[in-house]
């Protein structure tokens, strides 16, 4: 199960100021500058590729400052992040679950799927098989950045959803296209993702995590940190003033309500 959101930390920095040279400060803490500055066992989650080399700009700058070296620390933006989850060996490729969905729509009953299929179509060839598959392999991606299966849309959306039995049905499906990528000794790569992000352990070498400029993680990389912060401390970068605390959520996602109301002062 996911580590509580109370697992992860939050660290607050000043909006008078820039950015980086605090990030950069607070990540040498403790460092007496003797000898290079060492981060090598700190993992950065950033927000792009950019940053991470603005992030590792900032720390060569604070180390030089100090006629020292820097040891910078590993960088991953949130796919990299979500995308381990589906590097294992026996996870499917994307080529592969299409296939096994196209497989399953041109063999499945389509009587048995009227809130899905509600007009028969006039050919059920391998061209409109795939160009579904395509579709419905988004939405599973879409789903999965949530942390969700087809199966989950239901239990989710609670009394009173409309479209339940079309969803349910389309869990079916989806369950149907995991057997038959199972009977091929492959795993289904959105599931694989979901299952990785809630069991895995941290990246070997890593120590610590530190979350810099990605304020709203999807919430299955959330799941992913939340779960590294039962064996390591998982750090949350927010660049607000610790005044600020309450209009922040536990993960240091800003909340709504607190800013909508908040008065613009120029």
């Amino acid at each position: 199960m996911p580590i509580p959101p109370a697992s992860l930390r939050r660290h607050f920095f000043s909006w008078d100021g820039p950015w980086l040279p605090q990030v950069a400060a607070w990540l040498a803490g403790g460092w007496a500058g003797v000898g290079p500055l060492d981060l090598s066992r700190v993992l950065a989650v950033v927000p792009t590729r950019q940053a991470g080399r603005r992030l590792r700009e900032a720390l060569a700058e604070h180390a030089a400052a100090r006629g020292a070296a820097v040891f910078p620390p590993r960088t991953y933006t949130p796919d990299t992040l979500l995308a381990e989850g589906a590097a294992a060996p026996d996870v499917a490729s994307r080529l592969e679950a299409l296939l096994a969905w196209a497989a399953v729509l041109r063999e499945v009953d389509l009587a048995t799927l009227p809130d899905v299929f509600p007009i028969t179509p006039p050919r059920r060839d391998f061209t409109w098989a795939w160009r579904l598959a395509e579709s419905l392999y988004r939405l599973q991606t879409q789903l999965a950045e949530g942390g969700l299966g087809m199966a989950d849309v239901v239990p989710r959306a609670g009394d009173g959803f409309s479209e339940a039995e079309r969803w349910r049905q389309l869990a079916g499906l989806e369950q149907e296209q995991i057997e038959k990528l199972r009977a091929l000794g492959r795993r289904e790569p959105h599931s694989a993702r979901r299952a990785c992000a809630r069991q895995s352990a941290p990246p070997e070498g890593i120590d610590r995590v530190v979350v810099l400029g990605a304020p709203d993680p999807l919430p299955l990389a959330l799941d992913r940190l939340r779960q590294w912060a039962g064996a390591i401390p998982v750090e949350i970068a927010i660049h607000a003033p610790a005044a600020e605390d309450a209009a922040f959520d536990d993960a240091g996602r800003p909340l709504a309500e607190a800013w909508s109301t908040r008065v613009l002062v120029r």
